[in-house]
């Protein structure tokens, strides 16, 4: 009988760790894609002598998601005093678009 509950306790400890490998992967390869794609935007802008502003809040608000994340994860007062510092960022970033400058 206890064999067969540490069985069932392991095989659910290892499903769980599959699911979460596998939403690893699936959060890279989309990670990949949103770089591929704010590279693009900003050779664009680039070549246009576009204000760079959105692509600085899109990179501005990835990091501020990823930060906030770490927070959760470890609650830490750098994490913390990081993730605010993001939040003004991306605040002014946001006014300076609204604004258009």
């Amino acid at each position: 009988m206890n064999k067969d509950k540490i069985l069932r306790a392991a095989q659910l400890a290892n499903d769980d760790e599959g699911k979460r490998n596998t939403i690893l992967k699936d959060q890279s390869i989309i990670f990949g894609f949103c770089s591929l794609g704010l590279l693009f935007i900003l050779i664009i802008q680039l070549l246009h002598h576009e204000s760079l502003n959105t692509v600085f809040f899109l990179v501005l608000l990835g990091g501020l998601g990823i930060e906030i994340s770490q927070v959760i994860k470890k609650h830490s007062i750098i994490s913390i005093l990081t993730s605010i510092l993001l939040i003004v960022a991306v605040v002014y970033t946001a006014w300076l678009i609204i604004i258009g400058k």
